[in-house]
């Protein structure tokens, strides 16, 4: 393996066990592959919460590398945001950390991705972010000595949306890392030059095509220069996985216009040369 190496998305295949799309992956030259842990999916959240160490060998039953945990911790970017004005939620979320730190440990999954949370009611932008900061600061602490690097994904209707105001957190939050999807900021109308600055700061990253208009789309209706974005990321001495995150799903900004397949085929065509 490389210092940067291409991951599939578990969650592209709609309907397969973790077997299938490992096996899917492995048949298209993918040898990783990331995992989204939410409530009443395959890989279960709150399963995970209950018995990690148990999820972990389930996990591993799928034979291939593990690049990635993407963990959501309530039922949507609100539910138990990690910035909840709460403090019993903050403590819970600590606490699910741990056990699924030990199940990252367990399974040989490389990374953890949390969301950073969204703006709290009676509270200002500032404060939101404020808070965001000191429990991603505290959550990288925890993952650090658990020998787990944590990133966090700035994404659309979240609480960092805008790239230059992702920029200044991670200047005043400099031992934070995130997961990068320039689709993320294509979709509201950024521009590559808006979230470029951003490369440095990327501990994972996102393959996805996205437009001004969509936030996944197929190749040629694509805004997003890849061959220049790993340029950067190489420059920068990214050393990682690039996951290929195609989904469908029709419930959230229409995510299913696109043919999973044969889009990650031609963004892994345009993308493995690269590296």
């Amino acid at each position: 393996m490389g210092d940067i190496n291409l991951a599939g998305a578990a969650w592209s295949f709609v309907g397969t066990n973790l077997i299938e799309s490992a096996n899917v992956w492995r048949a298209l030259g993918i040898e990783a592959m990331d995992l989204l842990a939410m409530a009443g999916t395959q890989v279960d959240s709150a399963a995970i919460e209950e018995d990690p160490d148990g999820q972990a060998r389930r996990f591993k039953e799928s034979g291939i590398e593990l690049s990635n945990l993407l963990y959501i911790f309530g039922e949507d970017f609100a539910d138990r945001a990690i910035n909840s004005k709460d403090s019993t939620v903050r403590q819970r979320n600590t606490e699910t950390l741990k056990k699924v730190l030990g199940c990252c440990n367990s399974a040989g999954i490389k990374s953890l991705l949390i969301l950073p949370g969204v703006d709290q009611e009676g509270m200002s932008h500032e404060d939101s972010k404020s808070l965001s900061a000191e429990v991603l600061n505290e959550m990288t602490s925890v993952a650090a000595a658990a020998g787990i690097p944590l990133t966090f994904e700035p994404h659309v209707e979240g609480l960092l949306e805008d790239p230059r105001e992702v920029l200044e957190f991670m200047q005043q939050n400099p031992d934070l890392r995130i997961a990068l999807d320039y689709a993320h900021f294509s979709c509201q109308g950024y521009k590559m030059a808006d979230v470029d600055p951003l490369v440095p700061y990327a501990g994972h990253f996102h393959l996805r095509q996205g437009s001004s208009t969509q936030i996944q789309a197929r190749w040629e209706e694509g805004e997003i220069d890849f061959r220049a974005a790993v340029g950067m990321l190489k420059e920068a001495g990214y050393q990682g996985y690039l996951t290929l995150e195609y989904e469908h799903e029709p419930h959230w900004r229409e995510m299913d216009k696109c043919d999973v397949m044969t889009e990650s085929i031609k963004m892994r065509d345009a993308v493995a040369p690269l590296i």
